[in-house]
């Protein structure tokens, strides 16, 4: 039974993130550590792959949750649309790029960013109910962009950049058919929770369900940390289980975490996507079974005698 190196904290503190909002350095702090036992996961689904996928990104459909997509970015720089079946990836996109990042639009078609290589923004629409995804007219005034921020839920209309000179630039999107236009909102130096797309140090998703975010720490390795914010913190040392049909995994190269629903059932209320680091594969947990386990295994934790 595979072993992954995981650290897993929760507690139950309502913490509030809206990504629109300018509240990027408002983030409490974590105190009263308390270690706990080792817990297991089981893998929910994973799909095979003939890319190695670098980063992906969430673009859901709120209309039809089972027509979500999920794009690839692979270690050669290339996109790929494709949805949590793995089901034919389709070529997205003329040019390298360096970072993704998923729009959430309510019943409309579904939009993604991405960085080319000269830190130029693109963005894509989707074109049919097969996947496929065009280029859409980008208009506004230049970013010298280095990647997306992520330590901001995605919305319909709202991103945060980090630059090439080291700011941040908060942006909104006006879509008007095949168009999409920019406006600066916000300027100003990097917040410390910004986590930029492709760098692995630290890579932190909150959710806005006041319970579960997710963190690669180098602190421990190639580790996950499954998260809440608050007085007091949990740690888990956990195992990504193989399941009656799925297998687990090691290591971790990548993560991404959306809590959009992604065809009811299991990932209605959302789900994590780990990308293995061994193998060209990405395994998917159920953001309500994750929850489930990591509430547990804290009520047992509390009622332990100390």
């Amino acid at each position: 039974m595979k072993k992954l190196n995981l650290f897993l904290t929760a507690a139950l503190l309502a913490f509030l993130l809206v990504a629109c909002s300018d509240k990027s350095n408002d983030t409490p702090a974590i105190t009263n550590t308390t270690e706990l036992s080792t817990i297991d996961m089981v893998a929910t689904h994973a799909i095979d792959l003939d890319i190695s996928v670098a980063q992906l990104s969430f673009v859901p459909n709120s209309a039809a949750p089972w027509l979500g997509r999920i794009i690839l970015l692979d270690d050669a720089e290339h996109l790929y649309s494709t949805d949590i079946e793995g089901r034919d990836p389709k070529p997205v996109g003329n040019s390298k790029y360096i970072d993704i990042f998923g729009l959430a639009r309510e019943a409309a078609p579904g939009v993604f960013l991405a960085i080319t290589e000269d830190n130029k923004i693109e963005a894509f629409i989707e074109s049919d109910d097969e996947g496929n995804f065009k280029p859409m007219i980008y208009a506004g005034k230049s970013i010298d962009a280095k990647g997306f921020c992520y330590s901001h839920e995605p919305t319909d209309n709202t991103v945060f950049t980090k630059t090439s000179r080291n700011k941040i630039s908060g942006i909104t999107l006006t879509v008007q058919g095949n168009a999409i236009e920019q406006e600066i909102i916000k300027e100003g130096v990097v917040p410390t929770d910004c986590i930029i797309g492709n760098d692995q140090t630290n890579k932190t998703y909150l959710d806005l369900d006041q319970i579960l975010g997710f963190e690669i720490s180098n602190d421990h390795g190639t580790g996950l940390t499954i998260l809440s914010l608050g007085d007091t913190t949990f740690e888990f040392g956990a195992n990504i289980k193989n399941g009656l049909s799925v297998r687990g995994l090691d290591h971790i190269k990548y993560l991404a975490s959306t809590k959009s629903n992604y065809g009811g059932g299991a990932y209605a209320d959302g789900v994590l996507a780990l990308v293995d680091k061994d193998e060209n594969r990405i395994v998917f947990i159920s953001k309500v079974y994750a929850k489930r386990q990591l509430l547990k295994a804290v009520n047992l934790a509390e009622d332990t005698p100390q």
